[in-house]
């Protein structure tokens, strides 16, 4: 086995433990955050938090803030997001595809099992997802809207490779991942990306909303899992 195959495998395995690790923070995040708003933690913790290191130093983080945040998810709305949902949804949808973009990079057997399972929808699903990637990689807009570099350089692979621009993806579990087992008929994830179309300042959730995001997600997490069982 040379150095380079070696150093693939380790990457690999450090992409796919990616994907799975933000998608257990996305969980864990959404489970904190549900408490923060039936609670009113900043009446039960106290707010002294401090982060000790290896060589005897220690961060104190700044309790009026920790205050301030857990005071707001309990004050905010159901139909609104707290800053700690924001954060933690966004990141760790973008940590996945991320992630998810390293591991199909890599000539790996992970890249010969996508292939076979998506097939001809292999390179509309790496478009889709370095588009996410790129999107929550880059936005510095609150309402997360769209920059020439989020999508520029994935329209130009499309064209280069003669391909049509308004992707429509659709992915069945039942058909496309038996391995994972679910007992609804028809579960699955679709998401349609006009590349074409796209344009400075557009609103990605009008492109892609949070719902297909999440599903998005959920099958990166799930193609890690199908590909473990069938390398067991």
């Amino acid at each position: 086995m040379s150095l380079n195959t070696t150093i693939d495998d380790t990457l690999l395995e450090d992409a796919l433990l990616l994907i799975e690790q933000n998608f257990y923070f996305l969980h864990a995040g959404e489970f904190f955050d549900a408490v923060s708003r039936e609670t009113d933690l900043s009446q039960h913790y106290s707010p002294h938090i401090y982060k000790e290191f290896e060589n005897t130093t220690a961060y104190i983080f700044n309790p009026s803030i920790i205050q301030e945040i857990m005071k707001d998810a309990h004050q905010t709305p159901a139909n609104q997001p707290t800053l700690f949902e924001y954060f933690v949804e966004f990141n760790a949808i973008r940590g996945i595809c991320m992630a998810m973009i390293e591991a199909i990079r890599l000539e790996s057997p992970f890249r010969n099992y996508m292939k076979q399972k998506l097939g001809g929808r292999f390179e509309d699903f790496i478009d889709i997802v370095s588009f996410v990637r790129n999107v929550l990689s880059h936005n510095i807009h609150a309402e997360i809207r769209l920059d020439e570099k989020d999508f520029k350089g994935t329209r130009e692979r499309i064209i280069r490779m003669r391909r049509d621009p308004n992707i429509h993806f659709t992915f069945d579990y039942a058909n496309d991942l038996p391995e994972i087992a679910t007992s609804v008929e028809g579960y699955g994830f679709t998401c349609s990306v006009d590349f074409a179309s796209l344009n400075v300042y557009m609103p990605f959730l009008d492109t892609i909303p949070q719902w297909e995001l999440m599903k998005l997600g959920e099958l990166c997490f799930n193609f890690t899992i199908g590909y473990k069982l069938s390398s067991q």
